[in-house]
Order: structure tokens, then C-alpha cells, then sequence
């Protein structure tokens, strides 16, 4: 059982072939967290440009300047190693006007040693999107999960592969991620997160260069993630609020 679970990721991953940076739905990188067996729950993801470009980099998308972003993700652990995903997001303009985005599929293995020490994992992720927030209507993500953790300190990084499924290029693009994180109670957790863009893999170069501070805490049952990032390169570069609200269902 073991090998036809891994088999089936690596089979999801191979039916894929342009880069799709991290989705902006979800500024995240992922660690050892899983759901275990039979668990389901919603994480409420939300994103918020309060100054930011306001030109579109192709016809009809829209710019990061006041653009707020909602996706709740579904999550139900089919083992405590595998892990599957729905995303269902919405994205309001600097108009105000609310649009909804088309649904995303993820599924997550994590190895059994997560504890203390190394861990590992892998998520493939498979999106349709509209023009408004993608180039191309069909993309596929792989996210390599590495990282390693002790009773005070956790470091992941996320060295992510992405390919356009329609359209004409089908280049692999890079943009790895990464997060150090401190324990500073028993329930809170402070974090410097960075994701990169470097674009497609035949003619690399630094795209997108993100730096968030957060926190992850459990308030109440819920876990609670919350942080401030700015975008360096961007023109202006991008302050992005972003948050994460865990519902267990």
C-alpha cells in the first residue's frame, strides 16, 4: 500500500508538463504538518495588497494594488502519511468588484519521521485558473517538502518546480521557498519566510523576492497564522498581508 500511494503521486506529477510560481491564492511553505486519518478540516487563506503595482503584467489580469484574495482549502487526511487538497478561490479588485476563481487540487505525502530531526515529503498540486490571475488556464505545481526540526527551531524549504499545461511553452520555471522558524511559547511560533521567483529554467532570473515576518499560534482550538511581507523587486514593490485560519470540521 505504501508503494501504490507513492505511485499514484508520481504518476499525478508526470501527467503534467511552464512554470507556475507559488499561488498566490496560498503564500505558505510547507513543513511536517498533516492531517492525520480520517481528519478534514478548512483553512481559511486570506491575502491583501494594501500598496502595490497597479499595472497588469499581460492583458487582463488583475494588479496586486489593493487586490484581496480569499481561498478556502479543504483538507482530508486519507492516512497520516497522505494528504488530499480542494482550494476554491476569490479574488476582489481594487474596485471592489469580487470574481471567482476556478478550483485547485493538491495531494500531500509526508514521511513518517516528523517528530524531531529530518523530515521530508512531496505535494503536487493541479489548478485551473481565469486570465485574471494567470497567463495560462491550466497549471501544475511539484513542491518538494524539506526540512528539519528540533524542540526550538524548524527549517523548511520548498524548492518548487512549476509547468503551464496549456498554452504554447511548456519550460519548467523555479521558485523555491523558504522558512525559519523559533519557538517562542508553547503555542506560538515566529517565522522569516522568503519566496522566490526565478521564472523559466532556460533563461533564470530574479523575478519576485518576497520577505514575510509571521506567527503561527493556536488560539482556542484553532490555529492561527498571520504575517507582513514586501516584495523587493516589484515597481513599487508589493507590502502583502496575508493570513490563515484553521477550522477543524
Amino acid at each position: 500500500m505504501y508503494k501504490f500511494r507513492l505511485g499514484l503521486l508520481a504518476l499525478a506529477m508526470v501527467a503534467s508538463t511552464e512554470v507556475m510560481a507559488a499561488s498566490p491564492d496560498e503564500i505558505q511553505v510547507y513543513d511536517e504538518a498533516i492531517n492525520k486519518e480520517g481528519e478534514l478540516n478548512v483553512d481559511i487563506h486570506m491575502n491583501y495588497v494594501p500598496s502595490g503595482t497597479q499595472t497588469p503584467a499581460y492583458d487582463g489580469e488583475i494588479p496586486a494594488h489593493h487586490n484581496f484574495r480569499m481561498t478556502p482549502e479543504f483538507a482530508y487526511g486519507f492516512s497520516n502519511n497522505l494528504e488530499g487538497g480542494l482550494y476554491l478561490p476569490v479574488i476582489r479588485d481594487a474596485n471592489g468588484n469580487w470574481f471567482s476563481e476556478l478550483a485547485k487540487l493538491r495531494l500531500k505525502y509526508i514521511g513518517d519521521n516528523r517528530e524531531l530531526g529530518f523530515y521530508w515529503g512531496i505535494n503536487g498540486e493541479l489548478g485551473a485558473s481565469t486570465i485574471r490571475t494567470a497567463e495560462q488556464r491550466w497549471n501544475f505545481e511539484i513542491r518538494p517538502i524539506l526540512g528539519y526540526k528540533s524542540a526550538d527551531w524548524n527549517l523548511t524549504v520548498n524548492p518548487i518546480v512549476g509547468f503551464a499545461l496549456s498554452g504554447d511553452s511548456h519550460i519548467p520555471g523555479f521558485s523555491p521557498a523558504l522558512k525559519v522558524s523559533r519557538k517562542a511559547t508553547e503555542k506560538t511560533w515566529l517565522n522569516i519566510e522568503h519566496y522566490a521567483d526565478f521564472g523559466s529554467t532556460n533563461q533564470m532570473k530574479s523575478l519576485s523576492q518576497e520577505t514575510y515576518l509571521t506567527s503561527d499560534s493556536e488560539i482556542f482550538g484553532h490555529d492561527i497564522h498571520v504575517g507582513v511581507g514586501h516584495d523587493w523587486l516589484g515597481e513599487p514593490g508589493n507590502w502583502i498581508i496575508k493570513s490563515i485560519f484553521n477550522i477543524p470540521l
